[in-house]
């Protein structure tokens, strides 16, 4: 999906990347929408793990703000292409009122964790400018390096 987007998602591209035989996603997954579902789950779950060891490897209880600037400069710079698969399944929420609720569970999770660190308020704030600079650097196909946004979270943080 980071490669073709949401219409190269087919049976036949999940087993030819997959290396399985065709009849295997077609017994698994019903259609387009069991398969979204499915890349849904595992991408949350991917992302959710990737945050909590980001913010656990950084120190937010002494660094949030580094934490943040350092997973963003990860997913804009080295990883790019997850940033990618993660923003056509998001974006797919929108076509597909079925993953609606898997897309606000993924951005719940994203604010609880950051909500162990600060108040609800302000991880609701920074989930706000997290996703706004990947949405940023998605867009406009520009990286985000920790150092260029560290003092925005710093200044959130601040009050």
């Amino acid at each position: 999906m980071a490669r073709d987007g949401i219409d190269g998602l087919t049976h036949r591209a999940v087993a030819r990347q997959a290396d399985v035989p065709l009849g295997s996603t077609t017994y698994h997954f019903a259609g387009k929408d069991d398969l979204l579902n499915s890349a849904v789950e595992l991408a949350q779950s991917a992302d959710r793990e990737m945050l909590a060891q980001a913010l656990e490897r950084f120190g937010p209880h002494e660094d949030l703000a580094g934490a943040l600037a350092q997973l963003i400069e990860h997913l804009t710079v080295h990883d790019r292409e997850r940033l990618l698969f993660d923003y056509e399944l998001f974006l797919a929420a929108r076509q597909r009122p079925a993953l609606a609720a898997s897309a606000r569970r993924w951005v719940d999770d994203t604010e609880a964790l950051i909500g162990r660190f600060t108040d609800a308020r302000t991880a609701r704030v920074l989930i706000h400018m997290v996703e706004g600079m990947l949405a940023e650097s998605v867009v406009l196909h520009e990286p985000m390096p920790a150092h260029s946004i560290e003092p925005d979270f710093r200044r959130v943080l601040a009050g």
